[in-house]
């Protein structure tokens, strides 16, 4: 089914593709970059474009780091449990407040703790 420009496709989850690595882990990294540069389809980023890049934190990453579940970092922070979920399900991406508040989470978890506590 083509749409446009887009096409397509539903994978089977009984079936995922098959996947051989062996090439892949057989190349040096200045073969991989080679590679990389030579495909026309995706270029790797330049460095200015990732200087811009939108860079989200990983909400599961620093809950992890906190040694935390979900349920109790949700609720020392006082963040709704779905959407911690969703953070890092990917479903959602923090906006950017929430991005501040995880950001100041990752560099001081208790201060925010007892700022809000009272």
């Amino acid at each position: 089914m083509k749409k446009g420009n887009t096409t397509r496709f539903r994978l089977n989850p009984k079936k995922p593709p098959i996947t051989d690595l062996r090439t892949f882990d057989a190349m040096s990294e200045d073969e991989r970059h080679q590679a990389a540069l030579s495909d026309p389809d995706c270029p790797p980023a330049t460095k200015s474009q990732l200087a811009r890049a939108r860079r989200v934190p990983s909400v599961h990453a620093l809950r992890k780091k906190l040694n935390l579940t979900q349920e109790e970092f949700a609720r020392r922070f006082h963040l709704p449990l779905g959407t911690v979920r969703d953070w890092e399900q990917g479903a959602h991406r923090p906006d950017k407040a929430a991005q501040v508040l995880l950001a100041v989470i990752a560099k001081d978890p208790d201060a925010v703790a007892r700022a809000l506590e009272s």
